[in-house]
């Protein structure tokens, strides 16, 4: 055990300040060996539950120091079920496949938040799991749907115990899908197949029945589940967002107190289980009362819940930092540490890397300011109120996406994302002469789809490839054209069918053509180059949401010296489920359907914006000349994408992309802005592929130097 250190400060200010801030602490070396938490064996004393929360979901060393305290907890004190703030169901699901033989990272990335699983700090659990796999259990306690086993199974699972105990549910499955990935993806309760009274009544209806059949595993998780997706439902029909720098608002009650609901129920199913829970600080807090933040001080935590039921046999230990900046979307952004906070405390007094301060001693007994719900603000509270005990990182680094096979979605950035071009679809419309009128009924033009759909495996590619890239660039502000460049690069990508996975890229040349004080980084600023693929990504071309959309057949024409059918399609909803895209927008566009065998050679998308998200219209920071544009709005989107048949597959030859929009200042006058991306591709390397692995400098213009004689010799 370390040796334990008197720390002694004043809190300079008003009345509480006064008091002598004078916790007993515990000191931990940078490294900490698995028997350094030794001390946790008497702080923990006749607990059931354990709780160790992070400040964000992003910081890779607390995952690797949480999966330490993990392993002691297991290997010393007993626990044996390690419950995640991720899907009850996908969590479960996990289980099962891992008791089948399932590998456990593979399990685990399929229901977990990816936030963890895909991470390369947190592979020391899934290691640590994996070699105890026979001696622990792994529950989700979240109502939310958190990975591919809820994205893709839940809905077929629960008809098909629906049909095992003799239920009918009143709506179809594949609509049940669609109304999960709109609350899943999009946050909303979508009314148009199934409305939220026919849900929430069938849904009670089957609740009703599970109760009635044997007591059992199964008859446990659906019970939960249903109740879960009942809630969800409930959260997404109801709701509006609370916008603050606050991880947590009265925004996410329904939530935390269905995962208490959830919790509390596994410990009824399992009276015998020690628990340890992974999830974020905030909804592992035992008491609010001390806090009068008005958009705070509403919030019920899941921890308050179990607190209440559990008393002394749950301790929630929360991971605490003082860094001064927080690290989003591969950039640092300053969040000042304020004066005479619990964290300026630890900061400014304490050399050590990690220190463990227990809530029970009066030095703790204090109203102080503390950051524990936000990286940016800070809050007043009752220190031995909030957690049991705090694990603090002196310093803390970014997790790492294991090959980058997931974008990080949680935390929206300034990054100026592309789109794709409308202006050539627009012309080539213009001079399409309609010689011949043809009507196709609603009926074929769903045929026509349906076979496009059933011939993907056979046109397009479902094994790795490589290709190299040439790109053009131009962002305008006001019709002044402040960049303009052209790159190659190589790019790797798993396949168009049964791959959502974006391509991977390396830029290898770089030309400035119009070159001023700011400058493009990354190409990761361009979503248009990461996400280039229709065939992945468009939602009209998924199976069972294809119906939703309308088609019509236009006419049918001679392109590339193939009979196409022209479709013209649209979308009837305009959220994210069915345009793919955050803002709301009026999505629509034309296919060209090869009717010899059903393959798509071009696809012209459009999206018109209808609302462009508040959240959204923020942290739109440039850089020298452009500095004095702080936010923004999105006008336009549009995409064309052309193919050609190489050997027995469709590739992506092409693609223009346009976004277009409003710049604002801080006096909020606006300028409109434009920025064009032209792609083409060639080199297509189909049997010996140029495997890249994500890199994040591989991404990177600044890296490239100038080659006059590339440019000077390049022919594409």
């Amino acid at each position: 055990m370390k040796k334990i250190t008197l720390v002694i400060f004043l809190f300079f200010g008003f009345a509480i300040y006064s008091q002598e801030f004078n916790p007993k602490i515990i000191t931990l070396s940078q490294n900490p060996e698995i028997t350094d938490f030794s001390f946790l064996k008497e702080e923990l004393k006749d607990v059931q539950v354990v709780m160790l929360g992070e400040n964000t979901h992003f910081d890779g060393n607390v995952f690797e120091m949480k999966t330490k305290i993990v392993q002691y907890l297991h290997q010393e004190m007993g626990f044996n079920t390690i419950a995640f703030e991720s899907g009850i169901y996908d969590v479960w699901r996990a289980q099962k496949s891992i008791n089948e033989g399932q590998n456990v990272a593979e399990a685990l990335s399929n229901s977990l938040f990816s936030i963890w699983a895909k991470r390369n700090e947190f592979q020391s659990f899934i290691e640590f799991y994996n070699q105890n796999k026979k001696d622990l259990k792994i529950f989700g306690f979240d109502y939310q749907i958190t990975g591919n086993n809820g994205n893709v199974l839940l809905a077929k699972d629960l008809f098909e115990y629906a049909k095992k105990i003799n239920h009918k549910i009143k709506f179809k499955q594949e609509d049940f899908e669609l109304l999960l990935e709109s609350m899943t993806n999009s946050g909303m309760f979508d009314e148009e197949d199934i409305s939220y009274e026919q849900f929430k009544t069938e849904l009670t209806s089957f609740k009703i029945k599970i109760s009635q059949q044997k007591d059992s595993e199964e008859k446990f998780y659906w019970n939960q589940i249903v109740k879960s997706l009942l809630e969800l439902g409930h959260d997404a029909i109801s709701k509006e967002e609370i916008l603050s720098t606050f991880n947590t608002t009265s925004f996410d009650n329904i939530r935390d107190k269905q995962m208490a609901d959830n919790l509390l129920a596994y410990l009824k199913q399992n009276p015998e289980a020690k628990v340890i829970c992974w999830g974020a600080n905030a909804h592992f807090v035992n008491n609010m009362s001390s806090i009068t933040e008005p958009k705070l001080k509403e919030f019920l935590p899941l921890g308050s819940y179990i607190k209440k039921e559990l008393r002394n046999k749950v301790y929630s230990l929360a991971a605490i930092t003082s860094e001064d900046s927080i690290y989003l979307q591969n950039n640092w952004h300053p969040t000042p540490i304020k004066n005479h906070s619990f964290e300026y405390f630890l900061k400014e007094k304490n050399t050590s890397p990690h220190i463990f301060i227990s809530s029970n001693q009066s030095g703790m007994q204090i109203l102080a300011w503390n950051r524990l719900f936000s990286p940016i603000t800070f809050v007043e509270s009752k220190l031995n109120e909030l957690h049991d005990g705090y694990l603090y990182f002196r310093s803390v680094t970014p997790s790492t996406i294991i090959d980058s096979d997931e974008e990080n979605k949680v935390f929206k950035t300034k990054d100026i994302h592309t789109v794709n071009q409308s202006e050539p679809m627009d012309d080539e419309l213009k001079k399409t002469e309609l010689n011949e009128v043809i009507i196709y009924g609603k009926r074929t033009a769903y045929q026509v789809m349906k076979n496009v759909i059933e011939s993907f495996e056979r046109n397009y590619p479902d094994n790795p490839f490589s290709s190299e890239m040439k790109t053009n660039i131009q962002a305008k502000v006001s019709n002044v054209t402040y960049l303009d460049f052209d790159f190659i690069a190589e790019q790797y990508d798993l396949g168009y069918v049964n791959h959502i996975n974006r391509s991977t890229k390396n830029v290898k040349e770089l030309r400035w053509n119009k070159k001023s004080d700011f400058l493009s980084e990354s190409l990761r600023e361009y979503h248009g180059l990461v996400y280039n693929c229709p065939i992945k990504y468009a939602p009209f071309l998924k199976k069972g949401k294809f119906k939703k959309f309308i088609f019509q057949i236009e006419e049918t024409k001679i392109y590339n010296n193939e009979e196409v059918f022209v479709i013209h399609f649209s979308s009837p909803r305009n959220h994210s489920t069915f345009t793919r895209r955050v803002f709301l927008s009026d999505y629509s566009g034309y296919l060209y359907v090869n009717k010899k065998d059903f393959a798509i050679v071009k696809i012209f998308e459009n999206w018109s914006v209808t609302e462009f998200p508040d959240q959204f219209r923020e942290g739109f920071e440039l850089k020298n000349s452009l500095s004095k544009y702080t936010s923004k709005e999105y006008k336009s989107e549009s995409m064309l994408t052309d193919f050609t048949k190489i050997g027995e597959h469709y590739f992506i030859s092409q693609s223009t992309s346009v976004l277009s929009g409003n710049v604002y200042n801080n006096l909020a006058d606006k300028e409109e802005f434009e920025i064009i991306v032209y792609s083409n591709w060639k080199n297509f390397n189909i049997h010996n592929p140029i495997l890249i692995k994500y890199k994040e400098e591989e991404h990177s213009f600044e890296k490239v130097k100038y080659n006059v004689d590339f440019w000077n010799n390049m022919k594409f």
